[in-house]
């Protein structure tokens, strides 16, 4: 509960947060029992009409032209463990699938979480990967994962992992697509990956010194230093 909510506000905005979820009934005897009747709440939430809080936002976002894009909904809870000022939660516009995001402020988290250190107001999102996900197939917008992979690189002898681990981390801040065998595999399973990754090169060092580059269209190998290998991969 945020510090500044009561016990009567929480017990209210738990009723409305399960508002569809409840028989009208229930709800009407637990919102009677708080001094509020179902109709009324029910009118209040259908009007939407804006608190000046969230008329000052709807200028802001008008003032942007995405006031089109935005619905006041009084139902809309999302919890009040520690949201202490507006909440909200974004949908697709067909209105098919559940909150793909959804935030809101909060005024004490952060302090609460750093021990009093830090008294900072802050507003935060999380979303949703997998609506996401669903959204974007069913409006045939997921892009297709086919970014090559550019070398792969081999660990066939596990005491030569720290090195080759080494040499993986060169290579991709050199601005190269890598992969390598997180967990140790037979050196046939490995390059069976390679291919299925359709990468260009697999590299594998041949001591702490050396590394063995494969060009898999070309199959033409070179030993080159550790040092050297970027000269050998255009």
């Amino acid at each position: 509960m945020s510090p500044s909510q009561t016990s009567g506000e929480y017990d209210f905005f738990q009723i409305i947060d399960k508002l569809e979820r409840t028989a009208p009934e229930e709800n009407e005897k637990k919102l009677a029992e708080l001094g509020f009747s179902l109709a009324g709440v029910n009118e209040f939430i259908a009007k939407g009409e804006p608190t000046g809080e969230l008329q000052s936002i709807l200028d802001n976002l008008a003032a942007r032209g995405l006031r089109d894009f935005v619905k006041v909904d009084y139902q809309v809870i999302r919890g009040l463990a520690y949201y202490t000022g507006v909440v909200f939660e974004a949908f697709d516009r067909k209105g098919e699938l559940r909150a793909i995001a959804g935030g809101g402020r909060y005024n004490g988290l952060v302090k609460l979480i750093s021990g009093g250190k830090v008294d900072l107001p802050a507003l935060g999102f999380g979303m949703g990967d997998v609506v996401l996900l669903e959204l974007l197939k069913a409006r045939g917008l997921l892009p297709k994962f086919d970014a090559p992979m550019f070398i792969y690189a081999l660990v066939e002898d596990e005491a030569l992992r720290p090195q080759t681990l080494k040499l993986v981390h060169d290579l991709r801040a050199a601005g190269y697509a890598v992969e390598y065998p997180l967990t140790p595999a037979k050196p046939d399973k490995q390059f069976k990956r390679a291919q299925e990754l359709k990468v260009t090169f697999t590299a594998r060092l041949e001591s702490g010194d050396y590394v063995r580059l494969r060009n898999l269209a070309t199959r033409k190998e070179i030993v080159a230093g550790v040092n050297d290998v970027l000269n050998h991969l255009g």
